[in-house]
């Protein structure tokens, strides 16, 4: 590994690239907001295409489910069972859905930044790390091959790895619904939300995605895929610190905030303070 101050040396060459100095992009706003809108528009034209796939009809579903019986004949999933993993992929779509209709939201009508993204650090590697998920999806379908459809345990394990998912994907949709015009991917600074869960938490939508990404990791699990869930929680902290150091130097009241919130998790709830 490189010594740090080669790693600095080596960004500050690279931020001085045009790409990275946002006062040679005067419509820079513009252009990546119609870019971001572009994208999450051909995201949920795909999803919309693939429903009649994922989440698949429950006749579909039925159909597939009833064809997997024990070594002595009896069927693995009962009627209702076959409809909860239906209804259950379901729920995942929907919350996945609903999370590129906020984002859309957002784009669509976010504040002004009132400090912008400026080099590497602050523009592109946000945008790298938000990506690693995209990467970790095309990742080849594994968990029948640790628990065959044939088991009676994959009905479980698959629960439980939806659970995840949803528990993960109603946090993110949460927290974005509540930052809405504040909603960034780079590092900027754009205005200070410290209601709902943010009163609790700084980063929800990191904390959904450690949670709900875990589910999707667990869904492909592989060595390249364990390397990128890695690589995308380092990614997340990393870019965290880099968003709190220009929330702090753009809004004075965010030092405060710090003290009384967790990054990603709620602070240990304190006992009452005795009374004198």
């Amino acid at each position: 590994m490189a010594p740090p101050s080669r790693i600095r040396n080596w960004l500050n060459g690279v931020d001085r690239w045009i790409v990275f100095e946002p006062a040679r992009w005067p419509h820079r706003e513009l252009i990546s907001r119609v870019m971001a809108l572009v994208i999450i528009v051909g995201f949920l034209v795909l999803r919309i295409y693939q429903f009649d796939r994922f989440p698949q009809s429950l006749d579909a579903a039925r159909a597939f489910y009833s064809g997997f019986r024990t070594a002595d004949g009896q069927l693995v999933y009962t009627s209702g069972q076959i409809g909860v993993l239906w209804g259950t992929r379901l729920v995942v779509w929907l919350i996945e859905t609903a999370i590129y209709l906020g984002y859309l939201a957002s784009y669509a009508s976010r504040a002004r930044a009132r400090s912008i993204a400026a080099g590497f650090m602050e523009t592109a590697f946000p945008v790298i790390v938000a990506g690693i998920p995209v990467l970790l999806s095309f990742m080849p379908y594994s968990l029948p091959r640790w628990v065959p459809f044939s088991s009676p345990a994959h009905l479980y394990y698959y629960l439980g790895i939806m659970a995840l998912i949803v528990v993960g994907g109603t946090i993110n949709l949460i927290g974005l619904l509540t930052l809405r015009r504040a909603f960034t991917i780079m590092s900027e600074a754009r205005e200070l939300v410290v209601r709902g869960i943010f009163s609790r938490i700084r980063h929800p939508l990191y904390t959904g995605h450690f949670i709900m990404f875990l589910g999707s990791l667990l869904l492909r699990l592989h060595p390249v895929a364990v390397l990128m869930y890695l690589l995308f929680c380092i990614g997340q902290v990393i870019r965290a610190g880099i968003e709190e150091r220009k929330l702090t130097a753009a809004f004075p009241a965010y030092a405060d905030y710090q003290k009384r919130t967790g990054m990603f998790f709620p602070r240990r709830i304190r006992g009452r303070r005795q009374q004198t």
